[in-house]
């Protein structure tokens, strides 16, 4: 899907895109140019600008008759990052962590291991250096480092397990990885466990063990999962 482009446009339809994912439009909602151009104080070709933006990620519908309305959720670009990013700023976030991380568990598993039943030694050893640097980043603290190693990490397993299909996921695990740190759903240090899980995945897959390796990304997304949920019942208990 397109991305946003900068400036006025861009950031119309970057708040018009987080009210319609966070339910402050709703679906069938109809939406008139004139109104939005008086909202957001800009012109309606800069409208006209955003709402083909949010048309492209299928979040709005233009009909002759009645003009604009808002899709129900089950038609957006439901893999689109401004999309994600936008339902995850919005108050059904935890639905969503839900939605994603079970999209992970049922892709990367078979991912890893299909990496490490055809991709050849060189690329198999590429993930034992993400790893490696994920280990570095967790031993000196260094979040914004084991975050850039962990997005590559998952962007060099599906990328490579040759199934075009799930490379395009690719940018759905980055964004969910930044949004648990934006969302403050990451630990507070990297945590060198994790380092470890992600590097007995990189161990099995180098070796060419598809069966350890699958089991080993099934645990790095299961204990993300639990994570997530440990973070948010913290929250709700404060």
């Amino acid at each position: 899907m397109p991305e946003l482009g900068k400036g006025l446009a861009g950031k119309v339809a970057d708040d018009l895109g987080q009210a319609i994912a966070g339910g402050r439009r709703t679906p069938g909602e109809v939406l008139r140019t004139d109104d939005l151009a008086e909202q957001f104080g800009v012109s309606r070709t800069v409208v006209r600008e955003a709402v083909q933006a949010l048309q492209a990620k299928r979040l709005l519908r233009s009909s002759p008759r009645v003009g604009l309305t808002v899709r129900p959720v089950q038609e957006w670009h439901l893999y689109d990052p401004d999309v994600i990013r936008w339902r995850l700023a919005g108050t059904e976030r935890t639905t969503v962590l839900d939605e994603l991380t079970e999209l992970r568990g049922a892709v990367e598993p078979a991912a890893a291991a299909a990496v490490a039943r055809q991709a050849d030694r060189e690329k198999r050893t590429k993930l034992l250096e993400s790893s490696a640097r994920m280990r570095a980043a967790a031993a000196v603290g260094d979040r914004t480092s084991f975050l850039e190693a962990d997005v590559e990490f998952h962007r060099l397993l599906l990328g490579m397990c040759g199934n075009p299909l799930f490379a395009q996921l690719a940018p759905v695990t980055e964004e969910l990885l930044r949004g648990r740190a934006a969302l403050k759903l990451l630990p507070t240090a990297p945590d060198p466990a994790d380092a470890d899980r992600h590097d007995a995945v990189a161990v099995a897959v180098a070796a060419g063990d598809p069966g350890r390796a699958e089991v080993a990304m099934r645990a790095v997304v299961a204990e993300s999962l639990a994570d997530i949920h440990r973070r948010l019942d913290g929250r709700a208990g404060d």
